[in-house]
């Protein structure tokens, strides 16, 4: 395993204070069994599960997101501020196609009758998250926004195991993370728009027993994967209530999870239009050149290229999400079907 201290001068050492403890699914509440679709989600909580891949070939990608209580809702913001805080009724499955020419963006909220919760299915309106024995199968039935294009097909997604270790992310144990399958294939084949290829994928879940403003200012995330196949994440979380937590991981293809120390962080160009800071701990020894593939008010994701490979790069401004005028832009981008 590499010794991130040594090749990368300035690595922040581990230390009780700011290191995310670790804790099983079951013990997180994030699981009884399975993927925790059936986990109920509490009042002004959240819970969401994560899916991104790329192409082997390089020039296509896809992120699927499926939100209990989306956090980045408008409408549950409102809701919550007004004393109405079941998540299940703020419901959203985001799927975002990139590429050369066939890009989509994709993110109704639906109401809690758009809902179904089974241990092995997720519903949200006509798309659906499946378990299976190897992995998942996302069918998805959406449509654009603002423009109402059809987006329809299915995802396949394979991995050995689920990963049995989550990550508490704040120090009242009320937010966690789950790396739930770090290295896994996926197979897109969309009908709507024409599209089928095959690529690196991963997978990782989310739970918020509070809503995410009331835990944090900011927090930056990046995975990749190396030469040899392993994959690499860091996550770094600016507290609401000051301070930090920090946890940088490295993942075999048997799920084996061992803590490393986190490599210095990096301030990488903020985002080319709503200039949104996109601060990294890289294992890059040089500035890697970012490729946006989400510039929002709040919120960036970036494609990091660099002599030691590529990365996924995400930063979210919490504090920014909050403001009124955010709050009032979001509705362009994110229709509700009540």
């Amino acid at each position: 395993m590499t010794n991130y201290a040594t090749q990368w001068p300035g690595a922040t050492p581990m230390n009780d204070a700011a290191t995310m403890r670790s804790a099983t699914p079951q013990e997180a509440g994030m699981a009884v069994s399975k993927l925790g679709f059936a986990k109920p989600v509490p009042d002004s909580g959240y819970r969401w599960w994560y899916i991104d891949g790329f192409s082997d070939c390089g020039r296509f990608g896809v992120t699927v997101i499926a939100f209990i209580g989306s956090v980045f809702s408008p409408y549950y913001f409102r809701a919550r501020q007004r004393g109405n805080c079941s998540p299940t009724n703020h419901v959203s499955l985001n799927v975002i196609l990139y590429g050369p020419e066939k890009s989509r963006w994709c993110m109704t909220e639906r109401g809690q009758q758009a809902l179904t919760q089974r241990s092995d299915a997720l519903t949200i309106g006509p798309s659906q998250i499946r378990a299976t024995e190897s992995g998942l199968t996302i069918t998805v039935e959406e449509r654009t926004s603002p423009w109402g294009q059809r987006v329809s097909g299915e995802i396949n997604v394979r991995f050995n195991r689920a990963s049995k270790e989550c990550f508490q992310l704040d120090q009242e144990c009320h937010h966690w993370w789950w790396p739930l399958a770090p290295i896994a294939n996926i197979e897109v084949t969309m009908d709507r728009p024409a599209l089928s290829w095959r690529g690196p994928g991963y997978v990782d879940s989310n739970l918020g027993n509070a809503p995410v403003e009331h835990g944090f200012n900011a927090w930056n995330w990046c995975r990749g994967h190396s030469s040899d196949g392993d994959c690499e994440i860091h996550y770094d979380v600016q507290l609401r209530g000051g301070g930090e937590k920090q946890v940088s991981l490295r993942i075999d293809r048997d799920s084996s999870i061992q803590r490393t120390p986190s490599p210095p962080l990096q301030h990488l160009p903020k985002a080319p239009i709503w200039r949104v800071a996109r601060p990294a701990r890289l294992p890059i020894s040089t500035q890697p050149v970012a490729k946006t593939l989400e510039d929002t008010p709040f919120y960036t994701r970036s494609r990091l290229s660099g002599p030691e490979g590529q990365f996924m790069h995400e930063s979210l401004d919490v504090t920014r999400l909050c403001r009124t005028w955010v709050q009032l832009l979001l509705p362009f981008r994110m229709p509700r079907r009540g």
